[in-house]
């Protein structure tokens, strides 16, 4: 199996199994870099490190026939979509699946809190399929998790509306907050019917919470009854998942 050796490998990894996605590659466009970053003073790898990186495992990995059922796009330090270069990485990464593995899915994983401006929206729609960190029904836990103010979670569920391959994933969690309680799911729904998401991805998991004091998941009983009733109530694919890491360590 082909392996890349230089310093900047750790951009990619895989080809490995998931259990959701087959085979895949991940590609960490945030991994931190010593040299040719993005501005100074900054880590992120500019798009040509990430490309050439990148270009040269598909590439060989397509000549050896191995198959790939899923490039991922994903932000360790930076989230993707606040990555400078992203459209270009993007283009890139569109044009040699295009060439070298035109039946494979490229998703990438965002938890932007900020989806207003146009181009980011307009390179993000690229892919095959956007999945979206999205753990919040009103207001006050939006701004308990995150930090952010009410009208920012509504600019947020507004302009989701404007993908056609949307795929939210919700993480389920009891504390430090908890987003299961009755009102949180109604008004999560109501938000569901807002944005449109092709599918709804339900996991009990601490998601948005995630390294809080306290962070505690729902339990899968809880994940698979929200996950009924949000169904019910938005017409929606809502499908209950165990979470899965998707960047090696």
């Amino acid at each position: 199996m082909a392996k890349t050796k230089d310093a900047t490998s750790q951009i990619l990894h895989g080809p490995y199994e998931t259990r959701r996605f087959g085979r895949t590659i991940t590609i960490d466009i945030s991994a931190p870099q010593l040299g040719l970053v993005v501005e100074r003073g900054s880590s992120l790898p500019r798009a040509s490190v990430v490309v050439t990186t990148c270009a040269r495992q598909i590439i060989a990995l397509s000549k050896e026939g191995i198959k790939v059922d899923t490039i991922l796009v994903v932000g360790s330090e930076t989230d993707p979509a606040d990555h400078p270069d992203l459209r270009e990485i993007t283009e890139n990464l569109r044009a040699l699946r295009d060439k070298w593995f035109s039946r494979t899915k490229l998703l990438v994983f965002t938890k932007t809190r900020d989806l207003s401006n146009y181009d980011v929206r307009a390179t993000l729609a690229m892919y095959s399929a956007v999945h979206l960190e999205f753990d919040w029904g009103t207001a006050k836990n939006w701004t308990s998790a995150t930090g952010e103010k009410g009208p920012a979670f509504a600019a947020l569920v507004d302009d989701c509306h404007h993908f056609d391959h949307l795929v939210l994933e919700v993480s389920l969690f009891r504390a430090p907050i908890d987003n299961t309680a009755a009102n949180e799911i109604t008004a999560m729904g109501k938000k569901f019917q807002v944005m449109k998401p092709q599918e709804i991805l339900v996991m009990c998991a601490t998601g948005s919470v995630t390294g809080k004091k306290g962070a505690k998941a729902a339990t899968k009983s809880q994940r698979d009854k929200i996950a009924d009733q949000l169904a019910e109530a938005t017409g929606i694919s809502v499908q209950p998942e165990d979470y899965e890491v998707l960047l090696p360590s």
